[in-house]
């Protein structure tokens, strides 16, 4: 099969009625190196008291790699084997997780080797080396990927990673076997229940939401050849799956719940939750820096307010749902209702409705935007060094922003609703 072809088949689209990307019933978002390496991070902490959370790393990417390219090859049958590794290959380079080849693998498994590897890199330029694999992700794409490749029933194989760009090897290597014990993975949510919408932008700013929009979802945003990252708004970005953040995130609040006690979840959720807010300033403050924003958004904006909304106008096209202001105080609060946000969408499909709000990413993100913008004041200190000092400055403010989601759609509402304010 033609490489380019081959890509192309599966890139999904972006449906704007629902500001989502689906590919194969498998939504993308985008996200980076930051979040994905620190979401990890702040599960592998809890190795101690829960043992489980480095193989639910690994089975989450595995059950949502597997139903992706299972649809999509059970509605291409005339796709031979050697074709079927093109297109995993392809995908793995597109969406950003680095570059890989499937030539040394077959129905029993077998070893794959990655020099470029967007785990393995993003953890050691974020966190420095570390003293294990850390590629969970990969291990567990390749896996379902392989299963998906053969016809196999999901969990029939496993994975481990031997060696690791994050530990200064040359390279990362993940050794697939057929599984010792029977595994039963849950399906993917897929879609999930996702909602249609109509975007509402204010007419009283000079942000141009609709034009954002429209710009950020056409930008060529895919891994390079050589590489397979995807290196832009000086992050490296994903278009990653929104059930793999869903299900480590929730499987890691089932854990903690089983585990520790259900009555001391709220740690579980403020861990999330601070997930979301480093996701925040790095990805929110990497874009705010950026040549592309600097090009794009930053001549119309005038006052600190307008850099709040066109940081939400540019998350309406990340693929995490509608975001839209209802209330913005300078300097004092903030409220964003949220339609289709992935992390509902995903979590009402698999686990019905929740007696918490589960919406941590979304809830760390509108708390972050206010922190950048108010707190450390970027608008007037860019170009600003956003590193782990410059972030401790944050929660060193007495005048530091808190947010709580105050509507949740997987409780009952139609809506998420977050607000910010001051502590």
């Amino acid at each position: 099969m033609n490489q380019t072809m081959s890509t192309q088949l599966l890139r999904g689209a972006y449906l704007p009625q629902r500001h989502a990307y689906v590919a194969e019933q498998e939504p993308a978002v985008l996200h980076c190196h930051h979040y994905n390496c620190y979401l990890q991070a702040v599960l592998l902490d809890t190795r101690d008291y829960l043992p489980r959370v480095e193989q639910l790393l690994i089975d989450s990417a595995q059950e949502v790699a597997y139903a992706q390219f299972k649809n999509y090859f059970d509605t291409h049958a005339h796709l031979g084997e050697l074709d079927k590794m093109q297109v995993i290959e392809d995908y793995f380079r597109f969406a950003g997780f680095g570059k890989i080849s499937l030539a040394n693998t077959n129905e029993l498994g077998g070893t794959i080797e990655s020099t470029s590897d967007h785990y393995g890199l993003g953890w050691k330029y974020k966190f420095g080396p570390s003293k294990q694999p850390v590629s969970y992700f990969t291990c567990g794409f390749l896996t379902g990927a392989l299963e998906a490749i053969h016809g196999l029933k999901c969990g029939m194989l496993s994975g481990h990673q031997t060696s690791c760009l994050a530990m200064g090897d040359p390279f990362s290597r993940f050794v697939i076997n057929i599984s010792p014990t029977h595994r039963t993975l849950a399906p993917s949510p897929q879609e999930g229940a996702y909602q249609t919408y109509q975007l509402h932008p204010p007419q009283d700013i000079p942000v141009d939401y609709l034009g954002i929009i429209e710009a950020l979802t056409h930008m060529p945003l895919e891994g390079q050849e050589q590489s397979g990252l995807i290196e832009a708004f000086d992050v490296m970005l994903t278009r990653h799956y929104a059930n793999y953040y869903c299900n480590i995130s929730y499987g890691f609040l089932e854990e903690f719940r089983n585990e520790v006690g259900a009555e001391n979840h709220t740690i579980a959720i403020e861990l999330l939750t601070e997930a979301g807010h480093v996701c925040a300033f790095n990805t929110f403050g990497g874009i705010m820096q950026s040549s592309e924003w600097n090009a794009l958004i930053r001549p119309s904006l005038k006052t600190p307010e307008d850099w709040v909304h066109g940081m939400v106008a540019a998350v309406n096209a990340f693929g995490w749902g509608f975001w839209e202001i209802v209330e913005l105080l300078p300097n004092e609060k903030l409220v964003v209702k949220i339609h289709s946000g992935y992390e509902a969408n995903a979590y009402l499909k698999k686990f019905g409705s929740s007696n918490v709000p589960i919406s941590f990413l979304a809830t760390g993100g509108v708390t972050g935007l206010m922190n950048l913008i108010y707190t450390l004041n970027l608008p007037e200190r860019t170009p600003l060094s956003l590193d782990e000092e410059v972030y401790k400055q944050i929660h060193l403010t007495p005048q530091m922003f808190v947010g709580r989601q105050v509507h949740c759609r997987a409780m009952g509402d139609t809506y998420d609703l977050i607000e910010v304010v001051k502590r």
